[in-house]
């Protein structure tokens, strides 16, 4: 089983202003419904996934909310006409590492329930797993090109409403030159859920070879590149840094209202994390 989408999860809750501070004290309840998706647990096994995720909260909070806090007060820093590519790269690189610092902790709690699992929810886990990549997969795929950018454009223009309060006709024709520019990689992550898949099966059917089964572990819960095609890594990277371009331009005819709606929102977030620690 893979954990990078349930610590992704996670710090969505924090950093995306989706009901932050429910979300967060409640997040051993939505990880156990989320995995739920995919494969039924025994009460034991619920119970023990419980207690874990407790234990996995309470290291967050001693550990992690400080670095995110640190990392929100850097941003609001930044006097907006000095706002540049590096930054935002820098910025986006530190939300990665907090990812995998999760991942990397969470780890073995989801070796150790992947090992309890019985043939039976092996059976579904996979069946569910696929079920789920096919329909995300064949919805986006049935798109063309002209509305893979468009739907790429929508997403962009909500995630700026979100911290900038509204989008303007100027930053709208900056989005869409934006949204030209992306490398669409729709197809390169249909190959890399395929990868992955594929390990998954055969870590279900090879699990008490430990041989065969360790390896494959350690990449799914740690090393999930490993499955990318040749080029997505590049076009990842490419499509980063277009959007740490284009961010810059946003920000630039950005009004004076909208920034000052943004860092409230800063503020208003990291207040939330600070109440998280007590």
């Amino acid at each position: 089983m893979t954990n990078y989408r349930w610590s992704v999860l996670l710090f969505c809750f924090l950093l995306a202003g989706c009901g932050t501070k429910f979300a967060y004290n409640n997040i051993d309840w939505l990880i156990i419904r989320y995995i739920e998706d995919f494969v039924s647990l025994s009460k034991s096994q619920e119970s023990e996934l419980d207690e874990r995720l407790n234990v996995l909260q309470q290291w967050h909070k001693d550990t992690q909310l400080p670095l995110y806090i640190t990392q929100l007060e850097a941003i609001e820093k930044v006097d907006r006409s000095e706002l540049n590519s590096t930054f935002i790269v820098g910025q986006s690189d530190q939300i990665k590492n907090h990812i995998h610092t999760i991942i990397n902790q969470f780890s073995p709690d989801i070796y150790a329930l992947s090992m309890q699992l019985s043939p039976k929810q092996d059976s579904q886990f996979l069946k569910n797993f696929r079920e789920k990549q096919q329909d995300y997969y064949e919805e986006k795929l049935r798109l063309n090109d002209e509305d893979s950018r468009a739907r790429y454009r929508s997403r962009i223009e909500a995630r700026l409403e979100r911290w900038l309060g509204s989008v303007s006709k100027e930053q709208k024709q900056i989005i869409f030159v934006w949204s030209q520019a992306w490398v669409n990689t729709n197809e390169n992550w249909r190959q890399y859920q395929n990868a992955i898949y594929q390990d998954i099966s055969t870590l279900m059917e090879k699990k008490a070879d430990l041989h065969i089964a360790q390896p494959i572990i350690m990449n799914l819960l740690l090393n999930n590149e490993t499955y990318y095609p040749d080029e997505l890594e590049s076009q990842l990277e490419q499509n980063m840094q277009t959007s740490a371009k284009f961010l810059v331009d946003i920000a630039a005819v950005s009004s004076d209202k909208q920034w000052a709606y943004f860092m409230t929102e800063l503020a208003s977030l990291k207040s939330t994390l600070m109440a998280l620690q007590e």
